[in-house]
């Protein structure tokens, strides 16, 4: 069971190196692209029609996505004066809930997603992009629930299988994380 849980981790890491690429790349391009839209708006007088909607949709997907990364990799807030000096017993506790905060509060976003996005479906498309706002602000937030629930439900079984600290909790001070006794 170590071992299955180990290669499947290996494959999700892939997938999210791949996912954290992707979203990297579109926070490059929207930033590209707002400079772009400034310039031709203060410079030139001439904003491009639909710039701003491709940037706002590059930033929300860009932004889910990237949470989703930033999850994974335990790249997340965490309270390191508390969990230096706490006792094992506790940070393992508290890798427990703070997985499964993360699974009940991204299970909300799936049902949340699902109704936004039924909502905006029909309505017109506006600002200039070829397709609705549902495309570009319920499904991130539905992709995103998913994609947290997902690795949420993996670290918190995994981690239990395996025992592995380096699962669920940064541990290097050189990412200003924490170090594991």
């Amino acid at each position: 069971m170590v071992q299955v849980t180990k290669k499947l981790e290996k494959v999700i890491e892939k997938c999210m190196d791949m996912l954290a690429a992707l979203a990297g790349y579109m926070v490059g391009l929207f930033m590209l692209l707002l400079f772009v839209q400034v310039g031709m708006r203060y410079l030139f007088n001439r904003p491009i029609y639909g710039l701003d909607e491709l940037v706002t949709a590059l930033m929300i997907w860009s932004m889910a996505l990237g949470w989703c990364t930033v999850y994974w990799y335990n790249e997340h807030a965490v309270i390191e004066a508390v969990m230096k000096r706490a006792p094992m017993f506790f940070k393992h506790l508290m890798y427990h809930v703070t997985n499964l905060i993360v699974l009940s509060t991204s299970a909300v976003f799936v049902p949340g997603g699902i109704r936004l996005f039924k909502m905006q479906v029909n309505m017109p498309a506006v600002g200039g992009l070829p397709f609705n706002k549902s495309w570009y602000y319920a499904l991130p937030i539905l992709v995103m629930g998913i994609l947290m629930v997902i690795l949420s439900l993996f670290k918190t079984i995994g981690y239990i299988i395996t025992g592995d600290d380096k699962m669920v909790a940064p541990v290097s001070e050189e990412e200003g994380g924490i170090i594991l006794d």
